[in-house]
């Protein structure tokens, strides 16, 4: 019921309950003016204000609160200052529990949520707060009315308070737990409809009878013998019902006990009544029943909370293994091969393309020789090592590596091309042990590339002997044209030839290209140890000579201490020229082209950059550039195949190393690979310096 017409007729519920409440406490009067000594309305009332919280009118539950309050006082003789205390330890004590108390549900379901110990613990603090400050108003107020101060009935009306308000707000929170959560599973409650049942085991309706009969039976007597050594030891039925019963059945359970202690000590009877006076047997009474209440509700929140978290760990098990389960399907049905790998190149983890990919071989025992198991070789066919394997240099360096591996095992009926791409993966602790490893069959792709490549190569050596026709027929003809007499004819047969002996010129520059990377692709490599510094010294010294016998503007290279390299002499001094080629060509019209030539040690590598001033390379192109016929300024006036920088990268895979190209902080671009050192038993090379002349060299 929602609206002001639900909230006026729960406010007429509450008042009647709570009227009747009083009428029950007021039925034994104390030796101090009137004062209580069993007062079930404060739970009462603590619940009509919590449910009432978000009412539209809540002054008319105020009112009607005071009304009852004053008017039963008043009934019963009581004096009207004790009337007034009593209304202002009421209102005190409603108010403090409101404000202490954690808002629950909305309302009208705004009461406390019991669902842990915790939430016990809360309602707990709310409700000794409220009890304790009722205490202090009531005291002080008796003693203004009366002149006296009644220790003991403060004592008394404080533990009944606390038993009487957590008890009530517990069954109330309990039910609203159990409607709420009947809501939730049918839509509505079952009024008229279907019955809320719920099904039970034989085992578990024993077991809830076996409880109800020992504690009827087990009270029965213990409340009828003259001393209280009969009733504590009774806590154990609350305990076995909150072990093993729910949480409901232990409320309901403490609620019969308090009242039926109640009663009996109300009317002097049972253990607590031969304590003393009626303060002092109420007083211990209620603490026997607030210790039912607070042993069964926080063994009983206990279950409950740790039932909750079973639940959610099986739910999240359960998760996790759906999870896994779809992973694994996810992975086993790649196409490609996946694994991860440890140090020792063990597999962790391995789908079935990857053992497809290596020919179905075992997984290797400790400390393997995986490119012997698994019969892996270079690209080129020599043995490889494990020092080879991008997984190693994965795991060793912290970066991502990849390379092609030819397969070849009994396993496999033909050799096979695969290409391995490791990337490390961190341990929680940031350590990398381990590497992800992704192969790819690329025989079929090679094989294409090589035959495009091989017939480039087979058709641009057969246009040499044509092209060089041409050439020597255009020269042939020019020099006829030399000695004939102007004409508008003759003129123009010149600029024919002019056009020709261009397109010539391209078409045998894009033929030496073709050869060129051919010969960087197929050629075999002889490396031996070579000075780097000299041959960049004449590679300098041939650019330089070039640009002054074409009057353009003098390249300066500025050269620093250069390492040694293992490398093939002929296609390096390649890989330089085209490098030094390009960074003279794109340089702006109008400026000297600067070049910086620098090298460092990494291990067992040489780095070596060559840093221009040129117009530089655009920011989405850097490793484009290496592509098979890529220009990255087409249409701007700069010439050129899209051959050198592929020939580049070629050259130095070749070796095994790397190169990449970055803008250069000073403006142009820098490119940078790496290829092996020279070792210390290599035959030392020519310095630099000795015997060249290099016009405007700076070093």
């Amino acid at each position: 019921m929602r609206g002001i017409p639900g909230s006026l007729l729960r406010t007429v519920g509450f008042a009647a309950l709570f009227l009747f409440a009083e009428l029950f406490g007021r039925s034994e009067l104390s030796a101090f003016g009137g004062g209580r000594v069993v007062w079930p309305a404060a739970g009462i009332a603590a619940v009509w204000f919590v449910v009432q919280r978000s009412a539209r009118a809540r002054w008319v539950d105020w009112a009607a609160l005071a009304m009852v309050i004053v008017g039963v006082n008043l009934a019963v003789g009581a004096s009207p200052a004790v009337a007034a205390v009593c209304l202002v330890v009421g209102l005190a004590q409603v108010g403090v529990f409101l404000r202490l108390l954690p808002a629950g549900h909305p309302a009208p379901d705004d009461l406390p949520e019991l669902r842990r110990p915790r939430d016990l613990w809360r309602l707990l603090a709310a409700v000794a707060g409220a009890a304790g400050c009722g205490a202090v108003a009531g005291a002080v107020g008796l003693w203004l009315a009366t002149g006296t101060l009644p220790w003991s009935m403060i004592a008394t009306m404080v533990t009944s308070d606390v038993a009487n308000m957590l008890l009530f707000a517990a069954v109330a929170a309990g039910a609203a737990a159990m409607v709420a959560g009947y809501r939730a599973r049918h839509g509505s409650l079952p009024f008229g409809g279907r019955p809320a049942t719920r099904a039970l085991t034989c085992a578990r309706v024993g077991e809830c009878l076996a409880v109800t009969l020992c504690t009827a039976a087990g009270y029965g007597i213990a409340l009828r013998a003259p001393g209280v050594s009969m009733v504590f030891p009774l806590i154990v039925l609350t305990v076995w019902a909150a072990v093993r019963l729910c949480t409901a059945y232990v409320v309901l359970h403490s609620a019969a006990v308090m009242i039926a202690t109640s009663l009996v000590t109300v009317h002097r009877e049972g253990p607590f009544a031969h304590l003393g006076s009626l303060m002092t047997a109420t007083m211990v009474g209620h603490v026997f029943i607030a210790t039912v209440v607070l042993v069964g509700l926080v063994l009983a929140l206990g279950r409950d909370e740790r039932d909750a978290l079973t639940g959610d760990l099986a739910e999240e098990k359960e998760r996790a293994f759906q999870q896994a389960e779809l992973l694994n399907t996810v992975v086993d049905s790649m196409a490609d091969g996946l694994a991860v790998v440890d140090s020792e190149g063990r597999p962790l983890l391995r789908n079935r393309m990857m053992q497809s990919l290596l020919g179905d071989r075992p997984s290797p025992s400790a400390k393997p020789d995986v490119p012997g198991h698994y019969g892996l070789l270079a690209s080129d066919g020599t043995p490889a090592t494990d020092a080879d394997l991008p997984s190693r240099k994965a795991i060793a360096d912290g970066r991502t590596h990849a390379a092609d591996l030819l397969v070849r095992n009994p396993a496999l009926q033909q050799d096979r091309i695969i290409r391995s791409t490791a990337t490390p993966l961190a341990d929680p602790d940031g350590q990398v042990r381990s590497a992800v490893v992704l192969l790819r069959d690329v025989t079929a792709e090679r094989r294409h590339r090589d035959e495009l490549a091989s017939f480039a190569g087979v058709v641009a050596h057969d246009l040499l002997n044509p092209l060089a026709t041409v050439e020597g027929w255009t020269e042939a003809v020019g020099d006829a044209l030399t000695d004939a007499p102007e004409h508008p004819a003759v003129a123009e047969a010149h600029d024919g030839l002019v056009r020709v002996t261009r397109a010539s010129a391209r078409m045998r520059g894009l033929v030496n290209d073709l050869l060129a990377y051919t010969t960087a692709r197929d050629a075999a490599i002889n490396p031996v140890p070579v000075d780097l510094g000299h041959l960049v010294a004449d590679v300098a010294e041939a650019r330089i000579d070039a640009a002054m016998a074409a009057e353009k503007p003098v390249p300066v290279f500025t050269i620093g201490e250069l390492d040694p390299v293992h490398a093939d002499p002929v296609l390096l001094r390649q890989l330089l020229d085209n490098l030094v080629s390009n960074a003279v060509k794109y340089t702006a019209a109008g400026i000297t082209p600067h070049l910086t030539v620098t090298s460092s040690v990494d291990g067992d590598t040489v780095a070596v950059t060559v840093a221009d001033n040129g117009i530089g390379i655009p920011a989405d192109q850097h490793d484009a550039v290496f592509g098979t016929f890529h220009r990255a300024h087409r249409g701007k006036g700069y010439g050129g195949t899209g051959l050198g920088l592929a020939i580049c990268q070629r050259t130095v895979q070749r070796h095994g190393g790397t190169i990449t190209a970055t803008d250069n902080p000073g403006g142009g671009t820098c490119f940078t690979f790496t290829l092996p050192t020279a070792t210390e038993a290599d035959p030392a090379g020519t310095p630099a310096s000795s015997g060249i002349r290099v016009p405007e060299l700076v070093g």
